[in-house]
């Protein structure tokens, strides 16, 4: 094997490694301890996409919010169907920033999801299985919440 080769593989290896350890380095515990869990869930051999972690201000403190869709996982050993994922749509776990670190505030499965903004402020915007709005599963349901400086407060649809 000729040695630039070895050379260059090994700066790719050193290259990701240090990318992914600056990666959950920099993010709150609360983060860091949900893709370990998600890695450990996939026998250790994970690969996070990278929309698997999102930043925004949904509270307005000025600190970034995380939103962790779990859509973004892939366990690449065994079987390649996404665990974390079925007809109502994949995991959003959202941590909000305070005064006392980062704490969950939302936790379900969704189809899709977005933010838009709503008087100046961010919304978010949940496209979701048809039970979240009383009807069959494969109808469409859309929600838009916006942080009411407790919990996410449903506003009316567009």
């Amino acid at each position: 094997m000729p040695v630039r080769f070895v050379v260059l593989s090994l700066a790719a290896m050193l290259l990701a490694g240090g990318g992914a350890m600056a990666q959950t380095a920099t993010v709150p515990a609360e983060v860091a301890a949900v893709r370990k869990e998600l890695l450990e869930q996939c026998g250790g051999k994970a690969r996070f996409k990278p929309h698997f972690q999102s930043e925004a201000d949904l509270n307005g403190d000025g600190r970034p919010d995380y939103l962790l869709d779990y859509g973004a996982v892939v366990c690449t050993e065994g079987n390649k169907v996404n665990r974390f994922c079925g007809s109502g749509g994949c995991t959003l776990d959202i941590f909000m920033s305070g005064a006392d670190g980062y704490r969950p505030v939302y936790g379900d499965n969704v189809r899709s999801w977005s933010i838009a903004r709503a008087g100046g402020k961010p919304v978010l915007v949940l496209n979701l299985h048809g039970s979240f709005c009383d009807r069959a599963g494969y109808q469409p349901c859309h929600k838009r919440l916006s942080w009411d400086g407790d919990d996410f407060a449903e506003l009316p649809l567009r």
